[in-house]
């Protein structure tokens, strides 16, 4: 207790202090020596209790008369303006010789001008208000704290390409710190320093008590970094199992482009994952390890995430070579930098051995059931989807799904069918694995275009297919599976109903309207209606109220069983309210579409399909029984 005493007492002086941040450094105008290549920041948490951190900005003026300082509006790898600065508060600053304060006034939404009045150095002061929990913004309180570069540090506009050091002031019940920036000395974890803004942003901090796990593959070091796990997660399992991810995209990109890589694991009954160079941000839940189809879910984000240490971190589309942290960036190859990166992440999961070639089925007929189910499909093309990440992808509604289709998932299934149109070509002598290093080799210093992509699968199979990949980037046609079923020997599953035990079925079988409930308040609201669907046909909108079904009341609860007891082609008059006013709407009920998108091996593959197979999953060959003669 006494500890915790006068460590807030110290935290509280600093405040009032003009502090140096490294040993022996001080201010411009008392200390000649000082570094005016050099911003520093100093990160208080005294205030933990209320979500907020403290931030002190040591900027070199260089001798101007005013200097600009500058906050992210986005993070990389996730598409979206966040406008970070609504969560700044009190943006104060002072002469770091003499303390007197000085004139900060902001230019826009996140930019402030600083009017230096003769000072060396410039101390800025500002609070931030910390609590969202996602892999993209920042959590503090009493017992943890996660910080996302672009949403923490303001910077000086003209001074990203110079050094950025940051001391962290932890609370006495943080033992310890995980992230990929560098010690600025091995005996001091709380200072760390980037070489530039860029790795700041790129280097996300983890504050509490950290289970840190430490393993070496391809002669780099790597730690799983788990938060929150407590005794429901094994760490050391979770290390061994990571490591085997590791080691197989390792091999895959056969070059590793780091010394030292962290896995920020935090159990906080979140979701998600964030990419940087040399770490990741992977969010989950306490129990995830004890569940097997989550656990191979957090598997599959490892994978994904690591994978992006080549494909996007390093191998970028042209237009993010040189990030602009103002505006959105606009670009079409999103299908590769993250549909391909999701169609590997299973397969490796896969390749490993630790997800069973049956599951691995089970998980592309998910993301091909999802794909073939959502009627944006033929609503956006897959290069749309990319373009229009910014205004679309991460701002979903109740139209969402009639008006867009996912580049994780549909690039997902280009990137396999692309695999296979390639492995058919060369008779499994090349595949999309050599496509992508390919590109790793030519364009890693340059970025890439789709042409770039095209180009590289014309030298890897010696077909341009222009025209086919056209018609599944550029176009809304279906997904044609023929070539996969046809190589891997597959086919598609019909559903048995009468397998199926998870309700009671009616005799007249299950009918299809189109429309989504809800309950509030006791309501029955319509949540989403989907296009071209019988709900859709007759009128509704979301936002109704669904008053009255075939003359009867219904809920959002018993919604799907009361419809199951109808026919196909039955017409039943609904009542709803639209803000108020009673509307009667004629509902023709239609047949529920069968789902047939569900992949399993065929009874009796070919010698040919079965060794596609195995070399698609890198599944060994079975060991030949050998005959043993025993003698007297």
């Amino acid at each position: 207790m006494l500890r915790r005493i006068w460590t807030y007492l110290g935290i509280a002086l600093f405040g009032i202090l003009a502090m140096s941040f490294l040993d022996g450094a001080g201010s411009a105008n008392a200390d000649d020596n000082q570094d005016l290549s050099t911003i520093q920041y100093r990160l208080s948490f005294r205030q933990a209790d209320t979500h907020r951190v403290d931030i002190e900005l040591s900027v070199p003026s260089n001798g101007k008369a005013e200097i600009e300082l500058m906050m992210p509006v986005w993070t990389p790898g996730s598409y979206l303006v966040r406008e970070y600065a609504r969560q700044v508060e009190q943006v104060s600053a002072v002469n770091g010789a003499t303390n007197k304060v000085l004139e900060v006034n902001k230019k826009d939404k996140n930019h402030w001008l600083v009017v230096c009045d003769g000072a060396g150095e410039v101390l800025v002061r500002y609070t931030l208000y910390c609590r969202e929990m996602s892999v993209r913004t920042n959590w503090v309180e009493r017992d943890f704290a996660f910080l996302t570069g672009a949403a923490t540090f303001l910077t000086r506009s003209d001074m990203l390409d110079h050094p950025h050091i940051v001391r962290i002031d932890a609370l006495p019940n943080w033992p310890n710190i995980a992230t990929s920036l560098q010690a600025t000395n091995p005996r001091d974890p709380w200072t760390r320093t980037a070489k530039n803004f860029d790795q700041l942003v790129d280097s996300p901090i983890l504050l509490g008590t950290i289970d840190i796990q430490t393993f070496e593959v391809g002669g780099a070091k790597h730690h799983l970094a788990t938060l929150g796990g407590e005794s429901f997660w094994d760490t050391v399992a979770a290390a061994k199992d990571v490591a085997k991810i590791v080691e197989v995209e390792q091999s895959f990109w056969k070059e590793t482009p780091y010394q030292e890589y962290w896995f920020l694991n935090l159990a906080t009954e979140s979701g998600g994952g964030l990419e940087h160079d040399d770490s990741c941000v992977l969010m989950t839940g306490r129990w995830t390890q004890r569940q097997k189809s989550k656990y191979t879910d957090w598997l599959a984000l490892v994978s994904h995430e690591f994978f992006h240490t080549w494909n996007v971190r390093r191998l970028r589309p042209k237009v993010l070579k040189q990030y602009d942290y103002n505006n959105e960036q606009y670009f079409q190859e999103l299908w590769v930098a993250e549909g391909v990166t999701s169609y590997y992440d299973d397969l490796f999961v896969a390749r490993t051995g630790l997800c069973k070639p049956k599951d691995y089925l089970e998980r592309i007929s998910k993301n091909i059931a999802t794909v073939q189910n959502a009627p944006g499909r033929l609503a956006q093309s897959l290069t749309d989807s990319s373009f229009d990440s910014w205004i679309k992808y991460y701002r979903p509604d109740e139209n969402a799904n009639n008006s867009r289709v996912s580049y994780y998932l549909k690039g997902a299934l280009v990137g396999m069918l692309l695999d296979v149109e390639i492995r058919s070509r060369t008779d499994d002598a090349n595949s999309l694995d050599d496509v992508m290093r390919s590109l790793w080799q030519s364009h890693r210093e340059t970025g890439y275009t789709n042409e770039d992509v095209r180009n590289a699968v014309l030298s890897v199979s010696g077909h341009s297919h222009e025209e086919w990949l056209n018609r599944l980037l550029q176009s809304t046609e279906e997904l044609d599976y023929a070539k996969l079923l046809e190589w891997y020997g597959l086919e598609w599953k019909k559903r048995d109903s009468d397998k199926d035990a998870s309700s009671e079925k009616s005799i007249f079988g299950n009918v299809y309207v189109g429309l989504d409930l809800k309950p509030e308040l006791g309501k029955a609201m319509v949540d989403k209606v989907t296009r071209d669907s019988p709900a859709s046909h007759a009128g509704f909108n979301s936002g109704d109220e669904l008053i009255s079904f075939d003359g009867f009341r219904v809920s959002a609860e018993n919604w799907t069983e009361r419809l199951n007891l109808y026919r196909p082609n039955d017409v039943c008059k609904c009542l709803i309210a639209r803000r108020g006013k009673i509307v009667e709407l004629s509902l023709k009920l239609a047949m529920q579409h069968e789902n047939t998108w569900t992949l399993v091996r065929v009874a009796k593959p070919t010698e040919e399909q079965e060794k596609h197979w195995r070399n698609w999953l890198a599944i060994p060959e079975p060991e030949k029984k050998t005959e043993t003669t025993i003698s007297d």
